[in-house]
């Protein structure tokens, strides 16, 4: 098993900073992903958001379903999150046998919060993830050791 290798646009997003070949794996996926007519309007809503918030050529057509798990979990967690908003929310319910228990909406809340965070890590959407792009004409921050040396580089201090 181990460590998954990056998707080879991930590397070029990086700016492939260890300078070795990088090899395409797999099929290249064509196509801009879509949004299902069948979503709520929240749920195709999160998927604008997802889309104009990546780099370009990061998803396909193919990633529309993934996409669409996605922004449903995050159509229904809003749901139930609005519903246990409500001051009249009662938290503990009773039981068929009468013992109380948590609310149904409670546990459909954390269900989709954790579906999303497995679907957010796969779509690169979790802040580790996006951390670690970086486009590759990004600046890079100067070193604390910049300028110690002085103006003038060490090659040319050799020539003289």
């Amino acid at each position: 098993m181990g460590r998954r290798k990056k998707l080879a646009e991930i590397d070029r997003l990086d700016g492939n900073p260890s300078r070795r070949l990088i090899e395409e794996s797999g099929i290249e996926a064509l196509g801009e992903p879509f949004i299902p007519e069948h979503l709520s309007d929240d749920a195709r809503g999160c998927i604008d958001v997802i889309k104009q918030a990546m780099p370009p050529n990061i998803y396909s057509a193919l990633d529309s379903f993934i996409l669409s798990a996605f922004a449903t979990a995050w159509a229904i967690h809003k749901k139930a999150t609005l519903v246990i908003s409500d001051p009249k929310f009662q938290w503990i319910e009773a039981s068929k046998r009468g013992a109380g228990i948590e609310s149904a909406w409670i546990k459909m809340q954390r269900q989709q919060a954790a579906l999303m965070a497995s679907l957010g890590d796969r779509l690169g959407l979790d802040p580790k993830s996006r951390a670690a792009l970086k486009m590759p004409d990004a600046t890079k921050r100067k070193s604390k050791f910049a300028g110690l040396l002085g103006a003038q580089s060490y090659s040319s201090s050799l020539k003289n």
